[in-house]
């Protein structure tokens, strides 16, 4: 389907369209001789597809470079301007949404305070947002899809999850039939440990990783995978879910914020959630230190789990945890691994700031249906 100015108003992309953008998205600009070299793809059809994809707003030309033999190959990138991508991720009091270019870069970033948000308000929440960026001029576009973030576990098909108490009304709600149907959009779910590895891979510093494990320390504690260049999910979509490690009477001890929330209003700190926890944090108050130490061998079992299991190159330190705190949790890593003959994951603290995972949900859809 294209609009009437040429570009597409919904991505229906074939199996070569779709292998020529991902070499342009992993390679950045490139000469259109070079991209027949890197797929394979006859020179022929090459051409054919690239300007179908610079007509229908995909791709833009640039300049014209001498790649080997022949007549000068004009530059192909991604056009970041016709198409945009929408990020939702739910956390127990708060959501945040981005509005992303095809490019993946953020176009917008919005952050709401909804406590105990149910699906209704959330869905009133996305339209509002649309309608904002539409008047601001950045929402102009063929929007691509929404991916949604929730926190918790999967508990049957991929798009329901079992989440904390507080976000009790979303429990078992197929999210992408849900939001597909009230926005008429392609609709994309996943945990947000996950989305949040797809952001540190894509927007963070996990581009050279063959595979990465991200910490989300949210008001609970997990782990996202991302491996052989997608999200690993395992035989029943959560893997990562490193919680389960613990038994019923060890929960209190995980480095889980809603733990370290309870720790320090019990020392009367008056904290009134996650996002209250993370904007007031100081890395002085004595029950820090204290909580660090009570949770530092399940952090310590959880790190080597991962090691022996998935084989990171990286595992990064996260979710809503505001900087000092990551800085601090992963200073409580050292000595974790102990087996001398398997090489060690580098600890790195994610420099991107804030739980990523609305952008890890904002570019669900367009590794499911552009690249």
């Amino acid at each position: 389907m294209q609009s009437d100015a040429g570009i597409d108003a919904a991505c229906s992309l074939s199996q070569s369209e779709r292998k020529i953008m991902s070499t342009i998205k992993h390679s950045g600009p490139m000469a259109r001789s070079e991209i027949t070299r890197e797929t394979e793809l006859a020179q022929q059809t090459v051409h054919r597809i690239v300007d179908s994809l610079e007509q229908r707003g995909y791709l833009k030309f640039g300049e014209a470079v001498i790649a080997g033999r022949g007549k000068p190959s004009p530059t192909v990138s991604i056009h970041p301007d016709n198409f945009a991508s929408i990020g939702l991720s739910i956390s127990t009091d708060h959501v945040r949404l981005c509005l992303l270019d095809l490019s993946g870069n953020p176009l917008a970033q919005e952050t709401e305070l909804l406590a105990a948000s149910n699906p209704e308000q959330a869905v009133n929440l996305v339209r509002q947002k649309m309608d904002a960026w539409h008047k601001q001029g950045i929402g102009n576009r063929s929007i691509v899809g929404i991916g949604i973030s929730m926190q918790g576990f999967r508990t049957g098909p991929n798009d329901q999850f079992q989440p904390p108490e507080l976000l009790s009304t979303w429990q078992s709600l197929p999210l992408e039939a849900y939001f597909g149907s009230a926005l008429d959009l392609p609709a994309f779910a996943e945990n947000n440990s996950t989305a949040s590895a797809v952001a540190e891979y894509y927007l963070g510093a996990g581009s050279d990783c063959d595979t990465l494990a991200y910490l989300s320390f949210n008001h609970g504690f997990g782990a996202g995978i991302y491996s052989g260049n997608r999200p690993f999910l395992g035989g029943n979509g959560n893997a990562g879910e490193i919680g389960a490690l613990f038994l019923s009477d060890e929960l209190n001890r995980r480095p889980a914020l809603s733990e370290l929330l309870r720790a320090l209003n019990a020392k009367g700190h008056a904290l009134n959630g996650v996002m209250d926890l993370t904007s007031r944090f100081d890395a002085e108050w004595p029950a820090v230190a204290d909580w660090l130490e009570a949770v530092k061998p399940q952090l310590q079992l959880a790190l080597r789990a991962l090691q022996a299991t998935v084989d990171p190159q990286a595992i990064f330190f996260g979710g809503e945890a505001p900087d000092d705190l990551r800085h601090m949790l992963m200073e409580t890593s050292v000595g974790a691994f102990r087996d001398k003959r398997l090489p060690r994951p580098a600890l790195i603290v994610s420099a991107l700031q804030g739980d990523p995972a609305h952008l890890g949900a904002g570019l669900l859809p367009l590794r499911e249906l552009v690249f």
